[in-house]
């Protein structure tokens, strides 16, 4: 059953074909990840799925979420956990990190709104904090934090709501080993709960092992989708990638190393 149905959609941006006739359905109890060059067009699939970006309407296409072609931004946050990365460049100096969480509840960074929080709101942002091992720190500033606690902060605010489906903009980039380490086991928890997580990456080694579907975009198209050990091995991610490369899986967990001709 999916939760997100695209059927010949086209994107432009300042007259630039971004995607380009995208046929693809997204289904529960999937954990699938985005896996494509930089400049690919993976970050605006995923701004399709928030409403920051609309594709060409045409006779032909068709985009639907939770089986309906309009939805209402506050119930699509309550049903979908999104965070992108300029997420990080949105919060005002001065927040600390338990305002950021609280502004899920909002859909703004305002920290005033803070102080509007039910009781119940007040017991669920705890506890969040609790889960993501943010409470020594939650009184910090946002931009005094490490990338690592910022990220999970901002995914504790993704979940205020506790939707079933998470979409996150390359959450592990910028990571040190620990942070990657510490938000892989936090996802598959998550996962563990039924949350189905898309996610977005350019880094296989960053690719969680619970991922049982992978789709390839390629300057702005979809060339491949399929299960892990269908889509990625050696030959399809060289030709993805433009480089030669011999790819590795151990446990489920990924390596490239480069092959020198």
């Amino acid at each position: 059953m999916e939760w997100a149905s695209l059927k010949n959609i086209n994107v432009y941006f300042d007259q630039k074909h971004i995607l380009s006739n995208i046929n693809i359905n997204l289904n529960y109890g999937e954990n699938t990840l985005i896996l494509g060059p930089n400049g690919s067009g993976k970050s605006t699939f995923l701004k399709l799925l928030n409403r920051s970006i609309y594709p060409i309407n045409s006779d032909k296409s068709s985009f639907k979420l939770f089986n309906n072609e309009n939805i209402n931004i506050w119930d699509l946050r309550k049903k979908i956990g999104f965070v992108f990365k300029e997420m990080e460049q949105r919060v005002n100096n001065g927040v600390n990190l338990y305002d950021v969480i609280t502004s899920g509840f909002f859909g703004t960074f305002n920290s005033r709104y803070s102080k509007l929080l039910s009781k119940r709101d007040k017991v669920k942002t705890n506890d969040l904090i609790n889960k993501w091992g943010l409470n020594e720190i939650k009184n910090n500033k946002f931009n005094t934090l490490s990338d690592g606690q910022k990220r999970r902060a901002l995914l504790a605010r993704a979940m205020v709501y506790e939707p079933h489906i998470l979409v996150l903009d390359e959450p592990f980039s910028n990571l040190d080993l620990k942070s990657n380490f510490i938000l892989t086991q936090n996802l598959n928890k998550l996962i563990d709960k039924s949350v189905n997580i898309l996610y977005v990456t350019h880094n296989l080694e960053s690719i969680l092992p619970k991922t049982n579907r992978v789709i390839l975009i390629k300057e702005g198209k979809i060339i491949k989708h399929g299960t892990p050990n269908k889509i990625l091995n050696s030959e399809t991610l060289s030709d993805l990638f433009n480089i030669s490369i011999n790819v590795i899986e151990q446990e489920g967990y990924w390596r490239v190393i480069p092959i020198n001709n």
